[in-house]
């Protein structure tokens, strides 16, 4: 095989993408249709964080050959820093039976918006991360990483709130998600950098300012060549997952595929050039 396309990360999608219109399970069917091999599944009802609908999507991965890489939180059903005992119980709850999930599936890591309100109460943010040990430390005896991603209106928006993160030691990777981060005005090969080599998953959308919000890749202005250089540098390793919303035409997702690795491409001959 190609060196170049050996070394080239999987291209993978998340359900998410075909929101609302599939339901999450037949979502996967129509994402292998297309010939993607990765998944993210995010899990968008009560009744999916449970053993029994681990087991339906269990059987689909398996007749459709999909190989899920993480699985998305419901940011509301996740307040694991609720106040109110009950609640607190509740969440804490879900979040094991979601576990369960995740190990049905084999899959490796959990996205999680964490903190969504409160932004800058210090009291909220220091319960937010007591709730991000409880959680990481569940998630790893779990074989899972819990990771935080940088959400325009949550609280890990800046390199800033990365160091934060790395500074208390809290048990958990991170999600790079590309428009967020132009949603935030910051530049996202600073965010990647920021994260590191404790960069776990990679969400890939275009953005423009004005109009339709997670564009396909290649349909927006975010400067792909710099993102994509910067994730090379960090050595992530993991796949690059499709995030578009409102998509009518799948096809446009195959091209979006196509675009990313085209752009792969491009910065790793413009690399081996640089060191040769």
């Amino acid at each position: 095989m190609d060196k170049d396309v050996a070394d080239r990360p999987d291209v993978g999608i998340s359900t998410a993408a075909f929101y609302p219109g599939y339901l999450t399970e037949d979502a996967l069917t129509a994402i292998a249709r297309l010939g993607f091999r990765v998944v993210e599944i995010f899990l968008q009802a009560d009744e999916e964080y449970t053993p029994h609908f681990g087991a339906v999507l269990r059987r689909r991965c398996r007749k459709l050959d999909l190989r899920v890489h993480s699985l998305h939180l419901y940011a509301t059903y996740f307040d694991l820093w609720a106040p109110y005992p009950r609640m607190a119980q509740e969440v804490r709850d879900r979040f094991r039976r979601l576990l369960e999930v995740g190990s049905m599936l084999d899959a490796e890591a959990l996205t999680w918006h964490g903190l969504r309100y409160g932004l800058e109460n210090p009291g909220l943010i220091d319960a937010f991360f007591e709730s991000a040990v409880w959680a990481g430390e569940e998630a790893r005896a779990a074989g899972l990483t819990l990771c935080l991603e940088n959400v325009s209106w949550c609280y890990l928006r800046t390199p800033e709130q990365v160091e934060s993160v790395r500074h208390a030691d809290l048990p958990v990777a991170f999600t790079f998600d590309a428009f967020q981060a132009c949603e935030s005005d910051v530049e996202p090969a600073v965010l990647v950098r920021a994260m590191g080599d404790r960069l776990a998953t990679v969400h890939l959308s275009d953005y423009r300012a004005h109009g339709p919000r997670h564009l396909p890749p290649g349909e927006g202005d975010l400067d792909w060549p710099r993102l994509l250089q910067a994730l090379r540098a960090a050595d992530y390793a993991g796949p690059l997952i499709l995030e578009p919303a409102h998509v009518e035409a799948l096809e446009v997702l195959v091209e979006a595929r196509r675009f990313v690795r085209r752009m792969w491409d491009y910065v790793d001959v413009g690399a081996d050039r640089t060191a040769g």
